[in-house]
């Protein structure tokens, strides 16, 4: 089963579960664009709770919005994380309720979009808008980077277990279409749903990826020849600063990789983090590999994220330092 057949499973048991749950998204009674309200529309007891939105990204965050400050847990399902740049007045103004209402109100709404390259479509279905989204003040941004967890950090985001907090939950597109065996598939995340966590130890150096980035990172800790650690970051807002620092600490040399652009986005904010908190343990200068900036067009799409060999070239650069 693909992940998104199984994505689509769990969102109509999150809908069972509890009767505030209600689905949001342009074209969710069609099944939506990625078929992720399709197992939903086929249970008649649900289908009432199944929203179409305008057109407009504003509009559809706006409603959830109200929703949610009516007792409703709203889940939007959008086509594309570049929608929420769209919606970007409504999503700032989604993010500021609790700071405006002096903690009185919470809108816990949870947006899940895909994002990066991985369907062949190359525009906006290639960017990585992940840093604008993070941006955002009082939003939670989480990503996944291991397919065998997305429902699982799925159902993490929809109970709000951090607290009510909206949430955006962003699924790599390379991740989306991959095969899952039933037994590889992980049920509870078991840890927060925003921490760090140590995917492949070693000594020698470390590596924090997040997203599509994880699994090449791994590659490239394998074919670097060094006895390279990587660290998945499990959130974007909040970062796990305290996980990445002690990490960091633990070899002192440093690799970030990451979809997207290297300027102006998560990689950035990570480095100034490190650089502020970590500076006394590093044996070298924090090295960032990205992919590059867009547009892409369809045939060249995946070179928005980074490669194998330039995430290896970056292992080997930090540890002979």
């Amino acid at each position: 089963m693909s992940t998104l057949e199984r994505l689509s499973t769990i969102v109509a048991e999150l809908l069972r579960d509890d009767v505030r749950r209600v689905l949001l998204g342009e074209d969710v009674r069609q099944g939506g664009m990625l078929g992720l309200s399709r197992a939903s529309m086929r249970d008649p007891s649900l289908g009432l709770r199944v929203l179409a939105t305008p057109l407009t990204p504003a509009a559809g965050l706006a409603h959830a919005t109200g929703l949610a400050l009516a007792g409703r847990r709203p889940i939007v399902l959008l086509q594309s994380a570049t929608a929420l740049l769209e919606g970007y007045a409504a999503l700032r103004e989604l993010g500021r309720i609790a700071a405006t209402s002096a903690g009185e109100r919470s809108a816990p709404v949870l947006i899940v979009a895909p994002t990066g390259p991985g369907f062949g479509l190359g525009g906006d279905s290639a960017d990585s808008p992940d840093g604008a989204i993070a941006g955002v003040p009082g939003l939670r941004v989480a990503i996944l980077g291991d397919a065998r967890e997305a429902g699982a950090m799925l159902r993490a985001a929809a109970n709000f277990e951090a607290g009510e907090d909206p949430t955006v939950l962003l699924l790599p597109r390379a991740l989306l279409l991959r095969e899952v065996e039933d037994g590889d598939v992980v049920d509870n995340l078991g840890r927060p749903l925003c921490a760090a966590r140590c995917v492949r130890d070693g000594a020698a150096a470390t590596v924090f990826a997040w997203g599509a980035a994880v699994d090449v990172a791994c590659a490239a800790a394998e074919q670097s020849g060094h006895d390279a650690a990587v660290y998945e970051l499990g959130g974007l807002a909040p970062l796990d600063v305290e996980a990445v620092v002690a990490a960091a600490a633990r070899t002192g040399k440093l690799v970030i990789a990451h979809g997207g652009g290297l300027s102006f986005g998560p990689g950035a904010e990570l480095a100034a983090r490190l650089a502020d908190r970590a500076i006394l343990h590093l044996d070298a200068p924090i090295v960032r590999v990205s992919g590059r900036d867009g547009p892409f067009a369809r045939q060249d799409e995946m070179s928005g994220l980074p490669g194998v060999a330039a995430i290896a070239d970056a292992i080997h650069q930090v540890v002979t330092y």
